[in-house]
């Protein structure tokens, strides 16, 4: 059984963000790092927030998780540097990546258990709030995503204590694995990822529209730049 070593943790409050061409817009993009232990309930950290509510947070995606080496990778192949919590993301993870997480892990984590529940889908604000054209298109097609967790119990996270892996009911279906089935739209893949009943709802149906559509889209709309 593998932990995941906590790098940081981050909460962030809604924020005025001004981009160029005086587009402007309300996020909790932009997070502060937590030093100290937070509570987290079924929706999330106790300190952060989630602005769009349609597309972020509730008990399926009540926790954003991103992995350290993915920031290297995009350093080292695209000669990217990114600042912490370039991502948006409430925990950054320093040992694994998005291959090493399955989907239905679930960690604990002093008394609290979350559990994988989807892959990340990025969406245009993170080319537009990091001011790095194509950055969204790099990491859907990189298949960089990171993923979500659900709160199974609620309870305290703790930074210096490892998230350790409790059970792995899907050995063979990570979350990069579930992101290149739908960007290839590689059907017999998609079946098997929509037989897991820990998928996100959500999720779920966005997969099953992949199999329906006839078109391989690579880039929804909502990840187009500008959109």
């Amino acid at each position: 059984m593998k932990s995941l070593s906590i790098e940081n943790i981050f909460a962030g409050k809604i924020k005025d963000i001004k981009v160029t061409k005086g587009k402007k817009y309300q996020s909790s993009y932009k997070k502060e790092p937590i030093t100290e232990e937070v509570f987290v309930t079924f929706l999330g950290l106790k300190k952060d927030t989630q602005t769009d509510k349609g597309h972020h947070g509730g008990f399926d995606k009540a926790i954003c998780v991103y992995s350290k080496k993915n920031y290297a990778y995009f350093k080292n192949t695209y000669n990217i540097d990114l600042p912490l919590c370039a991502f948006g993301e409430n925990i950054t993870i320093s040992n694994m990546d998005d291959k090493d997480i399955c989907l239905g892990d679930q960690y604990s984590n002093g008394s609290l258990i979350v559990e994988v529940s989807q892959p990340r889908q990025p969406c245009w604000k993170i080319s537009s709030i990091l001011n790095i054209k194509k950055l969204t298109s790099l990491v859907v097609k990189e298949a960089k995503t990171g993923f979500y967790f659900r709160v199974i119990k609620e309870g305290y996270l703790y930074q210096n204590k490892p998230l350790e892996l409790i059970l792995r009911p899907h050995k063979d279906i990570n979350i990069e694995f579930i992101n290149q089935a739908h960007l290839t739209r590689n059907e017999k893949d998609i079946e098997c990822i929509l037989e897991c009943k820990e998928l996100a709802g959500a999720f779920r149906i966005f997969l099953e529209k992949k199999i329906k559509n006839k078109k391989n889209i690579v880039l929804e709309k909502w990840q187009e730049e500008g959109y």
